[in-house]
């Protein structure tokens, strides 16, 4: 019976190794599942992820090309400006040499016409009414090149209430 026993004990306990050995690979099985449904969503979150990673490249390049034309659109639009600054400060320089000429030009008109306002008052006033042969009237010398306006020889003086050469 030793014998006999002998190999109906080793043929169970093989028996209960196989038993654990498939339960054991029941277990493995069931997680292989579980890791296969996980790789099966953590491959379509990838794959997700991937088209939206696709996506933001794909805008990202999209608004890089549109913001080198606003770049250049920008920077043609600054030279032209600074252009326009530069030659509306020229315009501007020019403007004012002119301004300073016509100030210029202005206040000798002005000193013009004052000596020719007192040269026709002092030819009026200094006649006192005389007209004929015995009274030369004073005549106003107007030069062709020169600006000012001259009495021949004579210089008259005010004094209080007359007029008289001096």
């Amino acid at each position: 019976m030793d014998e006999c026993d002998a190999p109906d004990s080793e043929n169970c306990m093989l028996k209960d190794v196989c038993a654990e050995i498939r339960k054991d690979i029941k277990e493995l099985e069931h997680e292989n599942k579980v890791l296969k449904s996980e790789k099966v969503d953590l491959d379509m979150k990838h794959l997700v992820l991937h088209d939206d990673l696709n996506k933001v490249k794909e805008t990202l390049s999209l608004k890089e090309e549109a913001f080198a034309t606003d770049f250049a659109k920008l920077e043609n639009e600054s030279l032209e400006l600074k252009q326009k600054v530069e030659s509306l400060l020229d315009q501007n320089n020019k403007l004012l040499d002119k301004l300073k000429q016509v100030e210029l030009d202005l206040a000798a008109n002005r000193q013009w016409n004052k000596a020719s306002h007192a040269l026709n008052w002092l030819s009026k006033n200094h006649n006192q009414g005389k007209k004929g042969l015995g009274f030369q009237p004073k005549h106003t010398i107007y030069p062709k090149y020169r600006k000012y306006v001259g009495l021949p020889e004579n210089i008259v003086c005010f004094s209080l209430w007359q007029n008289r050469t001096c």
